[in-house]
């Protein structure tokens, strides 16, 4: 074992690979337990053997109070633990119902009284709940609070329910189940978070949660929004998922869901026929377009040991299947199944070392994919299930973990696995296809022979070192992770062609606007290569001061296999072949992190907490894509006028070449591109009220720079040098009537670059702008004892901020201005308004074993401004360009308030087995707020793509064993 831990220490030093949570005690699927025992006068008692155990750890583990008093158990798994402190001469101290979080570290300070007799002293109900060690703002959820909270059982509903997290889609009874959402923390954007299962990286891309976990086989989740330390190398939002374990006795749950549409109500009127698109239901009416026809989520788990305290052994299923209607699809029910299957096994080689294995598996079939080339999902508009596609999707997660307690000064960690998955949709017919870019109305095909498919292979491990002295106590951590990650592209496989045809007719509010023309089948590969360290040190001084200071570095390294473009065909005249390119480029980026913890009174209750951070962007597999000559999509874009009023585009009908993808010479990349990056401040105080019951208020600062986009060099901003007027067709989106709006001054592009031939250089670059956010958030959780428990968060957010739109709305084409016609009616190319958040969730033992657990969730509405697609009759020259009418806190969508509860009655059976049946009331209110909706000028301006389902009623029972 000794020759198997120098080989492991040697890997990682070599690597230097790591994650975790705050402190250092801490991994990415443990807590900690830390402490000083002091004898009746303060005095500091060494030589203590301190011993903890649980259900939820394989055996016990012991520590050694040193000369201070102080003793450190590090990598210890969540649960509730029962602590013994024992001396000779001492009487024995039993500290019951510790609870240690995922990335919580229980610090208990203790004290021993002479014994004249052999005597135990037994404390309960005094769990820490402020972490004195840790400057991170985190939440965690155990499974018990997982368990009972009314929801769909998702990544996103936790999400919903966890402090300063906004999300942009409102899930009422699993009405957004099986779907990715967007959400942000401390600023608006969805992106650079990092959802991590067992300690393995599964974010896809650079922000979206990789695929569908199963909720049954959650042991503990923790959430991490803001002030990370060094150990987490991006912005967003830090999340931690660890599955159960098995136990020395067989165990499981059974538990099952089901609702439909006969025990729910309805909140659309059906007088509102303005939500079909083009006017037309189908076989549905208002009333029906956002009701659940159909929900059951069906979970199975067993869990045991092969040897109690050495080998232990868990399995789950789950099987989910949604069916919802939906106000842009009226067609029939929006059908989501899911499937998961997940394992584990944990080996106990000795007391200090663990060896863990992991996989999970999960299926999602959609018949009904709603997103198409030019307009969102969440805007989209269908008449017809022919303009939608068929989505089959596998995902999955896999890890080998080593944690060694090598001696009470050094602890290391290492793990190894993949996330990965393949994603294909298919369309159903092959009528030519049309999207309107006003009124978001889409028919005739979609597209077809569509895969993604991504691998982030991954290794990960961490050394922490334990130093008294050097003037107060040092924990050292050193880490890091190397990941190879490869994204691969295919559209229009099987020689149907990316779009029907390879012909996309783009309109405006009906008109013709634009024609994309597709060269296909094209296969396109990129690749991205992570070298990540890091250094930090938890610095404790005098006993109620901590500084964690580290420094981190990370190298992103991008790279382009070979590879060939599309063949000969409709479209394109030469097949090229592309060399493989080893560096395409790459960023070596160093950000230092600076947290400090001030324990107010020396009791561990009440803490200040201060965070400097500089966070570098992950780019992903983007820039390679990007910048490669044979992009995943290869198309020229040009402006359409359908001379002979056909409705079709023919040879001839091409405009002005708005854009192209694909091909020499097509992309580049600035070759002084920096790197995008956050920097945050953050301060929070957080004080233990009452045993068991914290509080917390916090102040985060946000600021985005080296906006780093993809644009088209040979169109500069400064080329839009000529002034013009701008038409306003009004909300209507007809010009020359009484409707119109006022005219705006404006400028169109130099017409030296709209002569036919002149190039396109699409090229990866930075534009100037920085984005600013400002939050200010509180809470206060209180664990469950007595009869109740409670959460309770809220934050407002200030923003000032550079994108390209929000909730599925285009406010222009680039997060930075690169059109001088950008900037009208913002703050120098920012967009300024506020957002806010209210969450309430907790729980209440009646009589009877009766439980009742209320959530409510308010989010404010998102602010707008009316738009429109200009084109060449509003007086554009370079194709079309969206407007804002008017600055974008004019208007706000409607705020949500969603208040559900669920009603639980628990029967104790035989043997320690419980069941419970339980029914869930979801949107109590019947609120009907419309959660997104439209911004465009035209028939569908602020008509709603997105309302709220109505009250629902749920049923299910849980059997546990």
């Amino acid at each position: 074992m000794r020759r198997v831990r120098i080989l492991a220490f040697g890997v990682i030093l070599a690597f230097v690979t790591a994650t975790g949570a705050a402190a250092q005690t801490v991994s990415s699927t443990t807590g900690a337990i830390n402490g000083r025992v002091t004898d009746e006068s303060g005095a500091a008692l060494p030589g203590v053997s301190i011993t903890i155990g649980s259900p939820a750890m394989q055996g016990s583990r012991t520590a050694v109070t040193g000369t201070d008093g102080t003793f450190r158990i590090p990598a210890v798994p969540p649960g509730t633990y029962r602590v013994t402190y024992e001396l000779t001469g001492f009487g024995t101290v039993v500290r019951e119902g510790v609870v240690v979080g995922l990335g919580f570290t229980a610090t208990l300070n203790s004290e021993m009284k002479v014994a004249s007799l052999q005597e135990t002293v037994t404390v309960t109900g005094a769990s820490p709940v402020v972490d004195v060690t840790s400057t991170t703002s985190a939440t965690s959820y155990s499974q018990e609070r997982l368990a009972a909270l009314p929801n769909a059982r998702d990544f996103w509903t936790i999400l919903a329910s966890a402090p300063a997290i906004q999300l942009s889609r409102i899930d009422v009874a699993g009405s957004a189940a099986g779907t990715q959402t967007g959400y942000s923390a401390y600023d608006t954007k969805s992106d650079q978070h990092r959802p991590m299962v067992e300690g393995i990286v599964n974010t896809e891309n650079t922000g979206a949660a990789g695929f569908y976990y199963d909720y049954g086989a959650i042991d503990e989740v923790s959430i991490n929004a803001g002030g990370n330390t060094a150990e987490m190398p991006w912005a967003g939002v830090w999340s931690n998922f660890i599955a159960k374990s098995g136990g020395n006795a067989y165990h499981g749950k059974l538990y099952a869901d089901y609702q439909n549409s006969s025990i729910q109500a309805r909140n659309i009127d059906d007088s509102f026929t303005a939500l079909c698109p083009g006017g037309r239901c189908g076989n549905l009416v208002p009333s029906d377009l956002n009701r659940m026809e159909s929900y059951h989520d069906a979970n199975a788990d067993i869990g045991g040991y092969l040897k109690k305290d050495k080998l232990w052994w868990y399995f789950s299923a789950r099987d989910q299947n949604i069916k919802s209607l939906l106000p842009n699809f009226p067609v029939k029910a929006f059908e989501t199944g899911l499937r998961n299957f997940t394992g584990k096994a944990t080996y106990a080689v000795n007391q200090n070392n663990k060896l863990t294995g992991y996989a999970q598996g999960g299926r999602k079939l959609q018949p009904n994919r709603m997103d198409t080339f030019a307009v969102g999902a969440l805007s989209a508009r269908h008449n017809e299930a022919d303009s939608t596609w068929r989505q089959q999707y596998w995902g999955h997660t896999y890890k080998s973990g080593w944690d060694s307690v090598v001696n009470d000064k050094i602890f290391f960690e290492l793990r190894g696995g993949q996330f990965g998955y393949i994603w294909p949709n298919y369309r159903y017919t092959e009528t030519p296809a049309f999207q309107d870019i006003g009124n978001f109305l889409v028919r005739g095909g979609n597209r077809d022979g569509w895969f993604n498919i991504l691998r982030r292979n991954q290794v990960l491990g961490s050394v922490s070192y334990f130093k008294e002295g050097w003037g107060g106590s040092h924990n050292f951590k050193v880490g890091g992770e190397w990941f190879r990650e490869t994204g691969t592209f295919i559209r229009g496989d099987g020689g149907k062609g990316n779009v029907p045809g390879d012909v996309l007719h783009i309109l405006n509010n009906n008109a013709p606007a634009q024609v994309y023309l597709f060269k296909t089948p094209s296969k396109s590969e990129n690749g991205l290569r992570t070298d990540g360290f890091f250094a930090q040190d938890t610095y404790q001084v005098g006993g109620r001061l901590t500084f964690n200071i580290g420094l981190r570095y990370d190298k992103y390294h991008t790279f382009k296999p070979e590879q060939e473009g599309p063949p000969v065909g409709k479209f394109n005249t030469t097949q090229v072949k592309f060399a493989a390119v080893d560096n395409v480029v790459t960023f070596n980026a160093f950000a230092p992190r600076i947290g400090v913890v001030y324990d107010l009174t020396g009791a561990g209750k009440t803490v200040l907490k201060f965070n400097y951070g500089n966070f570098w962007w992950n780019p992903g597999t983007a820039i390679s894509q990007d910048t490669n000559d044979n992009s995943p999509d290869w198309f020229e874009q040009y402006g359409w006028a359908d001379v002979n009023g056909s409705g079709l585009w023919e040879r001839g009908e091409e405009g002005v070449l708005i854009t192209r993808r694909g091909g020499l010479g097509s992309a580049a990349l600035d070759p002084n591109l920096k790197e995008q990056y956050t920097r945050e401040v953050a301060t929070f105080f957080e004080h233990e009220l009452m045993p068991g019951f914290a509080v917390h208020l916090g102040y985060v600062y946000r600021s985005i720079g080296n906006l780093n986009v993809l644009v088209n060099v040979n169109r500069p901003l400064s080329a839009y040098n000529v002034p013009t007027t701008i038409r306003d067709p009004g909300i209507d989106g007809i010009l020359g009537n009484a409707d119109d709006g006022p005219n705006i001054p404006g400028f169109n592009l130099e017409p030296a670059r709209l002569v036919p031939g002149f190039p396109v250089l699409n090229t990866r670059t930075n534009l100037p702008g920085i984005s600013e956010f400002h939050t200010l958030e509180y809470s206060a959780t209180k664990r469950q004892s007595g009869a109740w428990s409670l959460s309770a968060s809220g934050s407002i957010r200030l923003n000032r901020d550079n994108d390209n739109g929000y909730f599925g709305n285009n406010l222009r084409s680039l997060q930075a201005p690169s059109t001088q016609n950008d900037f009208i009616n913002t703050d120098e190319g920012r967009y300024n308004f506020s957002t806010w958040t209210f969450k309430l969730n907790g729980s209440y033992q009646a009589k009877w074993n009766i439980v009742f657990t209320p959530a409510l969730r308010v989010q404010s509405g998102q602010p707008f401004g009316r738009t429109f697609q200009a084109g060449t009759a509003n007086g554009i020259n370079y194709g079309s360009q969206r407007i804002l009418t008017e600055p974008i806190d004019s208007r706000r969508q409607d705020n949500i308030v969603v208040l559900d509860t669920r009603i639980e009655k628990r029967f104790k059976m035989v043997k320690g087995t419980q069941l419970s049946l339980f029914s869930d009331i979801y949107n109590i209110t019947n609120s009907d707020a419309a959660s997104n909706m439209a911004w465009g000028s035209g028939s569908s301006f602020l008509l709603p793509s997105t309302i709220i389902g109505p009250r629902i009623a749920r049923f299910g029972l849980k059997y546990d064993w």
